[in-house]
């Protein structure tokens, strides 16, 4: 495999201006340099030092304009850290209680509307799914945690009744809740047992 074109198209740039390179060229470019550099230092010990600071120039300008391009744009419309910060507060002191897409937009001081907009883009989804998620994370956490009921740990996390959690909780895990609290019961049961084990 011959690296001659691609050297003189370095070469030829004088690395003045960024040469137009996609990924998958950058690395056959400073392999056909370093090639270069190393067929040169037997004869040539200026043109290989050449060589090798054309590949190293190379790879400081372009590894960083790569970076950059891969780097994502900046959130634009979402809420102010501050906002994020006050209505994840907010929720989490009252997912036992009725939360409101009114109240979360008052609280940051947002119309509902531009909230529910802001909101969709810094969570990556809608206000209400966000808020029954939430619930959902610590019913799951306090099935795991406590042995209480499943109807105190629907009311604990804000749904209406046992059958409103449970309807929720199968549409987002495809098994009901007390399925999954046997199984997750019983694998950190099977862990614990192993860690004693392993102490003992």
């Amino acid at each position: 495999m011959s690296f001659e074109p691609m050297t003189s198209v370095a070469a030829a740039s004088g690395f003045d201006r960024v040469v137009d390179l996609n990924a998958p060229a950058l690395p056959d470019l400073i392999a056909g340099l370093l090639a270069d550099a190393r067929a040169a230092a037997r004869e040539d010990r200026l043109a290989a030092e050449r060589r090798v600071r054309e590949a190293i120039e190379l790879v400081q300008r372009e590894g960083k304009r790569l970076l950059d391009d891969a780097r994502p744009a900046p959130v634009t419309g979402g809420l102010a850290p501050w906002q994020v910060r006050r209505v994840d507060a907010h929720l989490a002191a009252n997912l036992d209680a009725p939360v409101k897409v009114a109240d979360l937009a008052a609280l940051v001081r947002l119309s509902v509307s531009h909230f529910s907009r802001a909101f969709a883009v810094s969570y990556g989804g809608g206000a209400r799914e966000h808020i029954i998620q939430r619930r959902l994370d610590r019913a799951r956490q306090m099935m795991v945690e406590t042995d209480e009921p499943l109807g105190q740990i629907a009311a604990a996390c804000g749904f209406a009744d046992q059958a409103h959690f449970s309807n929720r909780f199968r549409r987002a895990f495809e098994t009901s809740p007390l399925v999954w609290r046997r199984l997750h019961q019983r694998d950190q049961q099977t862990s614990i047992g192993l860690a004693d084990a392993a102490l003992a």
